[in-house]
């Protein structure tokens, strides 16, 4: 199980532009139309209000026909197909979409090598990684896993998102909800889509710089599930500001945004963010405000929490209990192995065989659910 899909996809729930719900639906009784088999369909006449258009663009979504919504609705398919397109049209042109704009954007013949794929490196070796540090929860090791960019890679993803991202902000600007084409909203779902991939490619190759700093900050006063949850948001934030064009180096700006971020939410480690020197304060502070959006970041991490939550559920009373007491987690305080043992009454080789137990169940929870485990 690789550990980043959880984070990317709960913090970026942000990020999907076709987004399913998972609660059933039951339609709202229609009207009885009068239906003469000899004479033909009798269908409704007059604007859709907006309730009906979101029920219609509900069942559309979850795979019901435009032929049975029809009947379901009273109205001709062509007119489903216009409330399907509209209420899309609406759903894109309404999801967040930022970009940092660079003249090479606007050079056709810059183009092919914008959105080349990544430059792998010159001498044929393989990408460097880095070692897991000992002692660190498997779910949470698998973040090393992703090999660490090169600086020119790193700035090829940085200019090829926000180049794909710029392309559907023009794109967009030009579409009217009320008259969108299929073929335009395919197009700008697409860009939107490859611009959400390399984003979540330049994520991955950084959450192991959450894991780092939250280790460095964690403590009895704070919860590490939730130090991860804020660096999370912060290191997805900076992702989103960060202005690749002025040559400096991802990792540290990402390092600011994410103990600034602790900063603010833990109060007595102020003192540390002053501490931590970049060399470029003034830069980042005109870069990003990662105070912005602070209700989405709250929900985000809120989010995250109760799915962590629901996924420790699954656990028996004494899994749930070694794996929290092991690494702190709800506010518990860690402890050893040989001090879990001796509260419990088993041997400390049994306390590691239910925690590697415990930790393969949430492996195969997050496997079946789709979602890689990030914190």
């Amino acid at each position: 199980m690789k550990a980043t899909k959880l984070l990317i996809d709960a913090e970026q729930g942000f990020a999907g532009t076709s987004p399913s719900s998972a609660m059933s639906v039951v339609p709202s009784p229609v009207a009885p139309h009068n239906h003469n088999p000899s004479m033909g369909q009798r269908f409704a006449v007059g604007p859709l209000d907006d309730v009906t258009k979101a029920e219609i663009d509900k069942l559309a979504r979850r795979g019901v026909s435009a032929e049975v919504l029809a009947t379901q609705f009273g109205r001709s398919k062509s007119s489903v197909a216009r409330v399907i397109t509209e209420m899309r049209a609406q759903r894109l042109l309404g999801a967040k979409l930022e970009a940092m704009y660079h003249p090479s954007f606007d050079d056709p013949k810059a183009t092919p090598e914008i959105v080349a794929p990544m430059p792998q490196l010159a001498d044929g070796k393989s990408a460097r990684k880095v070692k897991a540090p000992e002692g660190l929860p498997p779910y949470l090791a698998d973040l090393y896993d992703a090999s660490l960019l090169t600086r020119e890679q790193e700035a090829h993803l940085f200019r090829k998102m926000n180049y794909l991202k710029s392309q559907a902000i023009k794109l967009r600007d030009r579409i009217d909800p009320a008259k969108a084409r299929t073929s335009d909203l395919d197009k700008l779902e697409r860009l939107m889509d490859e611009a959400l991939a390399v984003k979540n490619q330049i994520i991955k190759a950084n959450l192991r710089l959450v894991v780092s700093i939250a280790k460095k900050h964690v403590g009895a006063s704070n919860d590490f599930f939730e130090l991860i949850s804020d660096g999370n948001m912060a290191l997805i934030r900076a992702v989103e500001k960060f202005d690749y064009s002025r040559g400096n180096k991802f990792s540290t700006y990402a390092s600011w945004a994410i103990m600034n971020r602790f900063a603010r939410a833990i109060p007595e480690e102020n003192h540390r963010r002053d501490r931590f020197v970049t060399g470029h304060e003034a830069m980042f502070e005109s870069a990003a405000d990662t105070r912005s959006d602070e209700h989405e970041i709250e929900f985000s991490v809120r989010r995250v929490r109760e799915t962590v939550n629901g996924m420790l559920d699954k656990l028996d009373a004494r899994e749930r209990r070694v794996l929290e007491s092991r690494y702190g987690l709800g506010g518990a305080n860690e402890q050893t192995l040989e001090q879990l043992g001796r509260e419990l009454g088993i041997t400390k080789e049994r306390v590691r065989q239910i925690e590697s137990r415990a930790q393969e169940k949430l492996r195969k929870i997050a496997g079946e659910k789709a979602m890689d485990l990030a914190i």
